[in-house]
C-alpha cells in the first residue's frame, strides 16, 4: 500500500508557476508609452512582415518594461484587439523573428491573471503554439519561447494542464527538449564529458534555450485531475528530463529533478507508464551524486525525485541501491542536517525499507543511517533522566523547533516499522543486537506527555512489530519466553499502556494497546513445557490482533510526497476522502 502525503514547508520556494520575460532597466530612449500603442497597432495590419515586425517589437517592449506584478500593461495590449492578428502571424513559420516577438508577447500575457490567460485560450493560442513546436522550419529559440508561453498556461490551473495534454503540448515540448539534448551530447567529444557522463553546454544561446525548455517542461508536468488517463503523454516528458539531469548546470538539473518528481508522483501505480520507461542505472548514479551538493537547498528536488521513484515498484528501489546512494544519504540523516532535508532523507530510507526482505537487509546494514534512525527515537529538545524517569528540556535547536523535530521522530519510526515488518528474522535480530536500548527508547518516548498522536501510533506500531516478530523468533529457537517481552515488562510498559489508553480517545491507539497488553500478559504465563508456552504466546497474539482488525505485525507502506502547492490527480483526492478520520489536534 502507498500513502499520499501533502505537507507544505517553507524551506524552499518551488519553481514559479508562471514567469514573465521582462526587460531589465530599459533606457529612457527605449521606453514605449501607452499613447503610442495605436500607432504601433497599425503596423500589424500591413502585409509586409518587416513592417509588422517593427510594430510587434514595440508592443512587446511595452509589455516587457512593466514592473512588479502589475497587469495594467497586459490590459492595455488586450484593449487593442490584436490577438487574431497575432495568431495569424504566429502561424507563419517562415518569419522566425516575427514569431519570436509574438511568442514573447503571449508569454507575458499568459503570465498575467486568470482572466487574461482565459482570453488567450479563447483565441486558440494553445494549438497554434503547439504547431510552432512541431514545425521543422522555425528556430530553436522560437520553439523555446513558445514552450515558455505554454508553460504559463500550465501554471494557471489543472484544467488548462489537461487541455495542454489533449493538444499534445507536453509531448511536443518534451520532444523538442530531448532532440536538443541528444544533439548536444552527440556533438560533444568524450574528452569534454565529466567522470559521470555529465556534460557542459558551451554555446550560450543553446544553454539558455535548454534552461527555459527544462523549466517549461517541469512546470507543465504538474498534475491535473485525470492525470493517469494521459500516461502515454508523460513518457516523453520523463525521457527528456532524464536526459537533462546529466547536464552539469545547476538550473537545468534542479528543474529536471522537480519535473521527474512530479511525473513519478502523477504516474504512481500507472503500470503502463512503468512498463514504458526505464529507471536506468545512469539516472540513479546521477541522482546519488547530486546528493553531495554543498548548497543543501539544491538537494531538496533531488530527494523529492528519489522519494517518488522509491514509492514505485521494488525494481526502482533496487536500481537505486545498486549505486552508492546509501553512503550519500547517510550524512543527510545526521541530527545536524537542516530539518526538511533530514526528514526527506528519512522518507527515502523508509520507502527503501518497504520494498522486500533482500533490500531491507541492504539498507539495515548501513550502520550510520540506522544509528541515526534509532538516535531520533526521542523527545525533541529533551534528555531522559534515568534516575527521575522523566524527560527534561534542554536549550537546543531541537527544543525551539520541536514541532518540526517531531516530524523527524515520526519518520524514524516509519523506518523501523517497515523494517520490523519486512525484514527477515536475522535482520530483526541484528537490529536489536546492534541497538539493545531500542525497546527502552520506545518506552521512554511513549511515557512522555503529550506525544503527538501520529508519533504515539507509530511508536506503538514499532513496539507491536517487535513483539510479534520476536515472539515468532522465540518459538523458532525453542525459547520458553520472549526476552524482549520481559524487557518491556521490566520497563513498566504494561502500566504505561493502561495510562495511555485511559488518556487517548483514538481507536487506532486503543487497538494497538489492547494487542500489546495481551502479549505482555501471555508472557507471564508459565507452561508445563516450553512448546506449550510457545504455542500459547504465539497464537494469543495473532488471534487478538485479528480480533481488532490488525495483523500480527503492522504492514509496511511506501509513501510519496510533494511538499508544495501541487494539484493532485482525482485518484489521490478519492484516496484522501476514503481515508478521512477525525483525530485529536
Amino acid at each position: 500500500m502507498t500513502l499520499d502525503e501533502f505537507d507544505p514547508d517553507n524551506f524552499l520556494v518551488e519553481l514559479n508557476r508562471k514567469m514573465a520575460n521582462v526587460t531589465i532597466n530599459p533606457s529612457p530612449s527605449d521606453i514605449i508609452t501607452k499613447a503610442s500603442l495605436m500607432q504601433w497597432r497599425r503596423y500589424l495590419y500591413q502585409d509586409d512582415p518587416e513592417v509588422c515586425f517593427a510594430g510587434v517589437q514595440q508592443l512587446r517592449r511595452y509589455l516587457t518594461q512593466a514592473t512588479g506584478s502589475s497587469t495594467e500593461h497586459v490590459d492595455d495590449l488586450l484593449a487593442l484587439d490584436i490577438l487574431p492578428r497575432l495568431r495569424h502571424w504566429l502561424s507563419c513559420n517562415e518569419h522566425a523573428n516575427l514569431q519570436f516577438e509574438i511568442a514573447w508577447i503571449i508569454t507575458n500575457i499568459a503570465a498575467g491573471d486568470s482572466r487574461q490567460t482565459d482570453v488567450l485560450v479563447a483565441n486558440d493560442f494553445i494549438p497554434v503554439l503547439t504547431e510552432v513546436l512541431k514545425s521543422n522550419m522555425t528556430t530553436l529559440t522560437v520553439k523555446t519561447q513558445s514552450a515558455w508561453a505554454l508553460s504559463n498556461f500550465a501554471g494557471e490551473s489543472p484544467h488548462l494542464r489537461e487541455l495542454l495534454l489533449e493538444h499534445d503540448s507536453l509531448v511536443m515540448v518534451a520532444l523538442v527538449l530531448q532532440h536538443t539534448a541528444q544533439e548536444i551530447m552527440e556533438q560533444l567529444s568524450e574528452s569534454t564529458k565529466s567522470v559521470h557522463d555529465r556534460v557542459l553546454i558551451s554555446h550560450h544561446a543553446t544553454l539558455n534555450d535548454v534552461k527555459a525548455l527544462t523549466w517549461s517542461l517541469s512546470n507543465m508536468s504538474r498534475g491535473g485531475f485525470l492525470t493517469a488517463n494521459y500516461w502515454d503523454k508523460y513518457v516523453p516528458a520523463f525521457n527528456a528530463l532524464t536526459h537533462c539531469v546529466s547536464f552539469d548546470h545547476k538550473d537545468i538539473w534542479v528543474d529536471s529533478c522537480w519535473g521527474l518528481s512530479r511525473v513519478m508522483y502523477n504516474m504512481h501505480e500507472v503500470y503502463s507508464f512503468y512498463e514504458s520507461v526505464s529507471i536506468s542505472r545512469e539516472l540513479c548514479a546521477r541522482l546519488s551524486s547530486l546528493l553531495e551538493q554543498e548548497d543543501l537547498a539544491t538537494v531538496v528536488p533531488v530527494l523529492r525525485c528519489i522519494i517518488n521513484i522509491t514509492s514505485g515498484p521494488n525494481e526502482h528501489s533496487q536500481s537505486l541501491l545498486e549505486t552508492d546512494i546509501l553512503s550519500k544519504l547517510a550524512p543527510l540523516t545526521n541530527p545536524e542536517t537542516p530539518l526538511p532535508i533530514r526528514r526527506d532523507a528519512f522518507l527515502v530510507v523508509s520507502n527503501l525499507m518497504a520494498s522486500n526482505s533482500e533490500l531491507v537487509k541492504v539498507v539495515s546494514d548501513a550502520r550510520f543511517i540506522m544509528d541515526c534512525v534509532v538516535a531520533h527515537i526521542r523527545v525533541p529538545g529533551h534528555h531522559y533522566n534515568e534516575e527521575l524517569k522523566e524527560w527534561h528540556a534542554t536549550v537546543s535547536n531541537a527544543y525551539y523547533n520541536q514541532n518540526d523535530e517531531w516530524k523527524i521522530t515520526h519518520e524514524a519510526l516509519w523506518v523501523l516499522c517497515n523494517l520490523t515488518n519486512l525484514g527477515t528474522d536475522e535482520t530483526i535480530q541484528t537490529l536489536l543486537a546492534r541497538h539493545p536500548d531500542l525497546n527502552k527508547a520506545l518506552v521512554h518516548l511513549l511515557a512522555h506527555s503529550p506525544v503527538p498522536l501520529n508519533v504515539c501510533t507509530k511508536a506503538l506500531d514499532v513496539t507491536l512489530n517487535i513483539v510479534g516478530r520476536t515472539n515468532k523468533i522465540a518459538v523458532s529457537v525453542g525459547l520458553g519466553c520472549n526476552p524482549h517481552l520481559q524487557t518491556l515488562e521490566q520497563l513498566g510498559l504494561e502500566d504505561l499502556l493502561v495510562d495511555i489508553r485511559g488518556d487517548s480517545s483514538s481507536m487506532e491507539v486503543r487497538k494497538r494497546i489492547d494487542v500489546l497488553r495481551d502479549s505482555l500478559m501471555t508472557a507471564k504465563i508459565t507452561s508445563a513445557t516450553v512448546s506449550a508456552s510457545n504455542a500459547a504466546t504465539s497464537s494469543s497474539t495473532t488471534s487478538i490482533a485479528a480480533l481488532f482488525g490488525l495483523g500480527a505485525t503492522i504492514a509496511a507502506n511506501k509513501r510519496r510526497v510533494l511538499r508544495g502547492q501541487e494539484d493532485g490527480d482525482i485518484r489521490f483526492i478519492a484516496n484522501a476522502v476514503n481515508n478521512l478520520s477525525i483525530t485529536e489536534q
